[in-house]
């Protein structure tokens, strides 16, 4: 993750996002709340709790980029794959010292360039879409 003030680097974060079936989505979105912490349970997005990919967890500094659940956070228990795999699922996680940096420097409003994963985020919101159109 490249943080960037009026055109100039600021700082480099090594980061994890979605592993497949759990793609992040690239595209531009914007950070619409930030929260010290938060409690992130995988059921809000259907995951049954019996699914060995279910998860209730308290992560740290907390920055919603979408309506649908995915966050810049810290995520210590991934640092040996942060900026070597993804292995989220979904979210933008870094380190913990990394995520209280940023938590602090960014602003509600902040645009967010997600770049480099196989998911375009127009495809996915068109996915979304048809879902709701055809339930």
């Amino acid at each position: 993750l490249v943080v960037r003030r009026n055109g100039k680097v600021i700082r480099t974060i090594p980061i994890t996002t979605g592993k497949p079936g759990f793609d992040t989505r690239s595209g531009t979105v914007i950070i619409t709340t930030k929260e010290p912490t938060r409690i992130m349970d995988a059921a809000t997005g259907g995951t049954d709790p019996t699914d060995p990919e279910y998860y209730r967890i308290e992560v740290h500094y907390a920055m919603r980029i979408t309506s649908s659940g995915e966050f810049l956070h810290a995520a210590p228990w991934s640092v040996y794959a942060q900026g070597r795999a993804n292995v989220s699922h979904g979210c933008i996680g870094m380190s913990t010292d990394n995520a209280a940096w940023l938590f602090d420097h960014a602003n509600l409003g902040d645009v967010v360039e997600i770049t480099g994963t196989p998911v375009p985020r127009a495809v996915a919101m068109q996915m979304s879409m048809t879902r709701l159109c055809s339930s």
